[in-house]
């Protein structure tokens, strides 16, 4: 079997996700900034308490949107690092469940809301998840020594399915370990409109992925060279 050595591709992760929510209510201060709250808690932790009762949406739909940013983080990662799992079903699991480990680990705080002439505004202060740059060390040094191996011949009776499942696992668990003692970069702070329309409220798309974008820092990942040559 033909088997390429690993690379890191410079790709920055981009955590997307379509924002369609509404919230039926008043006008309350609190309400706004229990709302944003309620996002961020079923986005990225699974909380979906306040959040169902904030826009009324069922249990099953929460939960959906948490599974689907989840999922989500895990693509981005698997693209991050140029995995391969299309036929190793079981790893997708795995990776998703190490996506929402790292999103265990969101450190922020929601500031109540204010109101700037017409509009609500809510303040969002994020410490961005630095995981990847953290850990970047560590999977480089993993990712030659697996290349060293694909250039001994240490791999060439496993089948395609065997040798990414290997690859990816050694991936997973060096992040997973790298999550258990979290470091964050320098706080910001996202600013939210509260898009008031008639009787519901929400935040805009665009204002929700400004909150995506700053929960995991990828600014300061240096990106290390892996050998691309073929290992027969």
């Amino acid at each position: 079997m033909n088997i390429k050595s690993k690379r890191l591709l410079s790709v920055l992760l981009c955590l997307l996700l379509v924002l369609s929510l509404c919230a039926c209510g008043k006008n309350y201060e609190k309400k706004y900034q229990e709302y944003v709250k309620s996002l961020i808690a079923i986005n990225y932790l699974g909380v979906s308490e306040e959040y169902i009762k904030s826009t009324g949406a069922s249990k099953e739909d929460a939960d959906a949107l948490y599974e689907a940013n989840a999922n989500l983080l895990a693509n981005n990662i698997l693209t991050y690092y140029g995995i391969t799992i299309s036929d190793a079903s079981e790893m997708m699991d795995k990776y998703v469940e190490l996506a929402k480990n790292i999103y265990s680990k969101v450190n922020y705080k929601v500031s109540p809301a204010r109101k700037d002439g017409s509009v609500y505004l809510v303040d969002v202060t994020i410490y961005p998840i630095n995981l990847f740059a953290q850990s970047s060390a560590d999977v480089a040094g993993y990712v030659n020594k697996f290349n060293e191996g694909v250039a001994n011949g240490a791999y060439n009776d496993y089948t395609l399915v065997q040798y990414e499942t290997e690859f990816s696992t050694g991936i997973i668990d060096i992040l997973n370990e790298a999550a258990t003692n979290m470091t964050y970069a320098d706080p910001v702070t996202v600013t939210v409109e509260i898009v008031v329309d008639g009787d519901t409220y929400y935040i805009s798309e665009r204002d929700f992925l400004r909150i995506d974008a700053a929960m995991i820092n990828t600014t300061d990942v240096t990106i290390p060279e892996a050998t691309p040559e073929d290992a027969e």
